[in-house]
């Protein structure tokens, strides 16, 4: 399978592998995001954008070739406003993962996001992949909207807690088969 370009663009952005330099930007960028684990229950990593430029954020026998993190950047600005990362070949060869998607909460409700993915598929088609996933907290309504409404609307399956409670948390992988 083909990789998914280390620069590439849409109408607004330029989306690059991120590089040494940026890692304090990018670090700044994800905690901006800490609201999200009200909703997943998980714990803000203070060494995120690190981890993931040295080792990646790697599933079960994962290796770092097959892992991206991505700066988005308004083209206009050179402004670095959001993060991607995504892991080509999970569980299967034809899957390709979206790990993480955040956008800066000063350029919410502008589309960004919606951009940057429905590139990214148009990338996933041409290159012949099967199919691509998500992992979604439940509890994360705006994200579940989001990604249900860029054709990732069929629920592989359920992670977590069984039931429901305050102190509860589950996700639902999503997919979208090409």
């Amino acid at each position: 399978m083909k990789l998914i370009p280390s620069v590439w663009e849409t109408a607004r952005l330029t989306i690059q592998d991120l590089s040494e330099n940026e890692i304090h930007i990018v670090q700044k960028l994800y905690e901006q995001g800490r609201y999200i684990h009200q909703w997943d229950g998980g714990s803000l990593d203070y060494e995120y954008a690190y981890r993931c430029f040295t080792d990646g954020d790697l599933p079960p026998n994962g290796t770092k070739d097959k892992f991206k993190i991505q700066v988005i950047r308004v083209k206009e600005t050179d402004t670095i406003v959001g993060i991607l990362t995504t892991y080509q070949g999970y569980p299967k060869n034809e899957t390709y993962y979206i790990n993480y998607l955040y956008i800066d909460k000063e350029y919410h409700k502008q589309g960004l996001g919606k951009e940057v993915i429905s590139e990214l598929l148009s990338f996933l088609r041409e290159y012949k992949f099967g199919e691509v996933r998500a992992s979604v907290a439940i509890k994360n309504w705006p994200a579940i909207r989001f990604w249900t409404g860029l054709g990732l609307d069929t629920i592989n399956g359920f992670y977590g807690d069984n039931e429901y409670r305050a102190d509860h948390y589950a996700d639902i992988e999503l997919i979208k088969k090409f």
